[in-house]
């Protein structure tokens, strides 16, 4: 049961957030226009209560789009390469976005230590700003571990196989 619980987190934990973020941040919205146009009155926080979900929203999508293979890439150069060539380079790709990310998250957690030592608070919400900066935290945390997991299994599909395509054990 257990092991079913973290393997579903494992494989939706991006979608999930990212789902809870999107409702909530609809939900405020449609309030805060349901307000204006029946009473003609507005509620101070929810632009920045909105801004705040699609900052949350942006760092999680790095590790969605890590682990579901669909960052940024040409793959034409890859595929006019000899397949192990062109997975070498693969492989070399996903290493420097996994150091990059790696610094990322080092330098993230300088940044909301910085930040929360300022003790600044957001002015509609009054939350402090360092709740917000986590969200780098978060997000480039997913995509160490989602780049780690991808690695992983690249070299396991790919470096493990024998001339039949079978695993050798």
């Amino acid at each position: 049961m257990i092991a079913r619980v973290f393997k579903e987190l494992n494989d939706h934990i991006e979608e999930y957030l990212m789902g809870a973020l999107l409702i909530m941040l609809t939900s405020v919205m449609l309030l805060q226009v349901f307000l204006r146009f029946a009473f003609n009155t507005a509620l101070s926080w929810p632009e920045e209560f909105c801004r705040y979900c699609f900052v949350y929203f942006a760092f999680l999508t790095i590790g969605y789009c890590v682990k579901n293979d669909s960052m940024l890439k040409l793959d034409l150069i890859r595929n006019l390469l000899p397949k192990k060539i062109g997975d070498i380079i693969y492989l070399l790709i996903q290493l420097c976005c996994f150091a990059f990310f790696t610094y990322m998250l080092i330098f993230s957690y300088s940044l909301v230590t910085m930040v929360k030592n300022t003790s600044r608070t957001s002015p509609a919400m009054g939350i402090q700003f360092y709740y917000i900066y986590i969200s780098t935290i978060i997000g480039f945390t997913l995509a160490v571990v989602r780049s780690l997991q991808f690695i992983i299994r690249f070299l396991r599909d790919n470096l493990y196989k024998g001339s039949r395509g079978e695993t050798i054990s």
